[in-house]
């Protein structure tokens, strides 16, 4: 008895440090903004901002997988996984953009954002570096 109390204890632990944890928006040091509102987020996300206000163009990274840093960012701007991608499709089809690139972790797009001019995305708090800066911090 003892025993269980004390796994579903840790279990309630970890499910409340994960859901818990912070989601950050960060982008490539180039970019020249200081923060992000959700309004922006939402435009750059729906690619229907292509550019940062230096007119430098603005190079979008996604999650692939689904993880709680995706869930709590895309529910942060008002959109369900579905939506963006039926939003990325009509853009694509319409030749007017394309989707964000999609990569597998945290760390991938850390590096990724750090080494592109003009790129945002998002990862968890935990994971960020002095290689890029934070715009947004998603509670």
């Amino acid at each position: 008895m003892k025993a269980k109390l004390l796994f579903l204890s840790v279990l309630f632990l970890c499910i409340k440090a994960d859901m818990s944890a912070q989601v950050a928006v960060i982008v490539n040091k180039s970019v020249p903004v200081g923060s992000i509102n959700k309004a922006k987020l939402l435009d750059i996300y729906s690619i229907s901002e292509k550019k940062w206000d230096n007119g430098q163009k603005i190079v979008v990274f996604d999650l692939k997988t689904e993880d709680s840093a995706k869930e709590k960012f895309y529910r942060y701007i008002g959109k369900s996984n579905a939506e963006l991608k039926k939003t990325w499709m009509r853009v694509q089809l319409t030749g007017a953009g394309s989707a964000p690139q999609a990569l597998y972790s945290d760390d991938e797009i850390v590096s990724r954002v750090a080494s592109t001019p003009g790129a945002i995305g998002f990862v968890e708090l935990k994971n960020v570096n002095g290689s890029v800066r934070v715009v947004a911090k998603i509670e």
